[in-house]
Order: structure tokens, then sequence, then C-alpha cells
């Protein structure tokens, strides 16, 4: 019988072989058993200041696309049953640090149902911008004229029989451009609660002040917030505002650019065209009156401006339920028009 004999190399390959084949099942051992578990993490699970951070970035949101519904499902996700108290320390943490997400935050708060008089004051200010300046035009000097003793110092000597006939050149003046008007601020828009026109009667009309088209320093009043109740809606605190369920009213209330109130005069026009007066709508209440308005009277479709200066408009606010589609319901309206300055 013939001995069969392993060399020392193929020992190697064997032990070669073994290892590697031993790193390939530790690997894939590894593989199964350490294997990352990623666990789902909702907006309610984030730290405070991350959700103080996702509040502004939903106000951020709502102040450029105006859906309050959205909003709505958006601060739902925090899961947070205090949402409004958060929001108002919130505005008043972001004011404190003179950050203009403070006036986004307080929108969306005095949206969805907020009545702290800071954020209420706050949501009727304008949303601060930059005012554009004129760049002061230099004057184009006229070009000095041309003499004929300087033509002689640049003209080559001619002979005496050569006549030398100088040219003449006429100065042109240019014309001095103009400054154009500075282009208009952009104005934020109405708060409307809820939101408008889907959640408003249909008869209801917003037209706002052309501002383009105003002078520089010309003041406007401006449509800045609008809640519509009736008594089949209990949403956006109705129940509990001037009124209360079964009120009928139209709330009017003046207010500056700080959002202080104001004193102003109505321009209420009838349907026969003449001017509502003193006792159709009431005289002018007190700054201490219990609706904090400044006009409080039935509720009617007559189109509502501020005297004094430029106004927006706002008409057909009737008795009529958008919930229950009919009319004669006990409906109410709280508007708020702000002194601006173009």
């Amino acid at each position: 019988m013939t001995e069969v004999r392993l060399g020392p190399r193929i020992f190697l390959l064997f032990i070669a072989v073994g290892l590697m084949v031993g790193i390939v099942i530790g690997l894939g051992i590894a593989r199964l058993m350490l294997r990352p578990q990623v666990a789902k993490v909702e907006i309610s699970d984030l730290s405070s200041s991350a959700q103080d951070d996702y509040v502004v970035l939903t106000a951020s949101t709502y102040a450029y696309d105006n859906d309050l519904e959205r909003a709505r499902e958006r601060l739902a996700l925090l899961k947070d049953p205090q949402i409004l108290d958060r929001m108002d320390n919130l505005v008043k943490a972001l004011e404190g640090n003179k950050r203009l997400d403070a006036v986004y935050v307080a929108r969306l708060a005095a949206a969805i149902g907020s009545d702290d008089s800071t954020v209420m004051a706050l949501a009727a200010t304008s949303t601060p911008t930059a005012t554009p300046t004129l760049v002061p035009t230099n004057t184009p000097t006229e070009p000095p004229a041309i003499t004929t003793s300087t033509l002689e110092k640049s003209v080559p000597t001619r002979s005496a029989s050569t006549s030398l006939k100088t040219p003449t050149r006429t100065p042109t003046r240019r014309p001095t451009p103009k400054p154009t008007q500075p282009p208009a601020p952009p104005i934020a828009p109405p708060v409307w609660i809820p939101s408008f026109p889907s959640e408003w009667p249909g008869g209801t009309n917003y037209q706002p002040v052309n501002v383009a088209a105003l002078a520089p320093g010309q003041e406007f009043w401006h449509l800045s917030r609008a809640q519509y109740c009736d008594v089949d809606d209990p949403r956006n605190n109705c129940p509990n505002l001037p009124g209360g369920s079964t009120g009928t009213n139209i709330y009017i209330t003046l207010v500056d650019a700080g959002g202080n109130r104001i004193s102003g005069t109505l321009i209420v026009r009838k349907d026969d065209g003449s001017l509502a007066g003193v006792n159709d709508l009431g005289p002018q209440k007190s700054a201490t009156d219990m609706c904090a308005c400044n006009y409080s009277y039935l509720a009617n479709h007559w189109p509502i401006q501020i005297a004094g200066a430029p106004s927006d408009t706002v008409s057909g606010l009737g008795l009529y339920s958008v919930r229950e589609r009919r009319p004669q319901a006990h409906t109410r309206y709280y508007l708020t028009f702000q002194l601006l300055t173009r």
C-alpha cells in the first residue's frame, strides 16, 4: 500500500481556509445580533426647547399660508393639553429677546383662542419690514466749453496761407433722473377666525386699501383681526367673548400701530346711501366698557369703514349660521382696525 504524506503547505492551506470561514461566520452572527434597533420618535418626545422651535416653525408657516386648520393639526402633534398657556409664555419669552418670531406665534395663538392681553396686542401689530431708502442721485455736471484757444494748443501749426477752421461743439445738458417713489412695504393680512372665506357667511366681503397708491407717510386703517361666532359654534372661545352665545352684535375695536386703544369715528352706509348715526350705532364706548371695544351695534350687512384716513371695508356681516345653514341665527362679529402709516 502506498503511503500518502501531506506536506507543510497543505496544512497551511487548511489553516488559512479555516480562518476565513471563521471570520465570515463571526461577521454574520455579529450583524444579526448587533443590528441597531430604530425606535419611532414623535414630536411629543422631543425636548422642551425643540418643541418650542417646532411651535415657532408652525406659526411662521401659518403666517405664510394662513391655513388655520393645518396649523391646528401640527400643534396637536405636541399632545399638550395646555398648548395655549405654553404659546402665551413662548410669545413673552420671544418678545423679551426682541425676536420677530414673537409676532408670528402671537397671531397663531390669537387665532386659536388666546385672550392674553399681551398676546392680543402683539398679534395686532404689523410685521416690521425694512424701509427702502432713496439713494441720492448725482447731478451730472455740464462739460466745459471748447474754445478756439483750446483748439489752437492741440492742433499742429499750419502755414499762413492755410485757413484754420475751429469746430464748435454745443454742450448738451443731460436730464437729471427723478427719484421714484419707494414701493409700499408688505402689510400682514388680517387674522381671520375661523378661516376666511370658507367658514364665514357667504355674503361677507373684504376690500383692503390700495396701499401702493398712498404717499409715503400717509396713514390708513387696516383690518388686523376679524372673528366670527354663532350660537352653533363653540370653538375659538366664542361662548366666553362679549355677548355670550346668544349675542347678535358687531364689536369694533380701534388700535394704533402699537396695539393701544384709540378713538375714531365709524363710517357705516345704509342701503339708501345715507350714513348711520348714533341712533343706529350708539355712541363710542369708554375705555372701561366691559366689551373692551369702541363700538357695539346689531349685526347687519352695511359696509363698515373708519373715518379720518383711507380705510379697509368690511360688509355683509349678517345674522346667519354657517354651521347650521340657517338665517336669523345668533351671530356675533369682532373686528379690530389698526391705524398704520405707509
